[in-house]
């Protein structure tokens, strides 16, 4: 199965999106995350919009400073 551009985009915006519900829900800001991760406030706001395709290495350091199960931030809401 090939994945399409636009496929990769839709799951890139959804993991954002809840990557922002759960820094929200831990009332942290994207500056408190991107300090707490050693990364600019930018790369996290790239991150949250779905602009960019995520590393794992990224994705379990966002884990560890949202202090959540990885599988938490794949509770996509359609």
């Amino acid at each position: 199965m090939s994945i399409t551009d636009e496929i990769l985009i839709a799951y890139q915006k959804k993991l954002g999106q809840r990557i922002k519900e759960v820094r929200e829900g831990k009332e942290l800001s994207q500056l408190d995350v991107a300090s707490i991760c050693d990364y600019d406030k930018t790369t996290i706001s790239r991150i949250e919009n779905g602009r960019t395709n995520i590393t794992l290495k990224t994705l379990v350091t966002l884990t560890l400073a949202l202090e959540v199960d990885i599988a938490q931030l794949f509770e996509f809401k359609d």
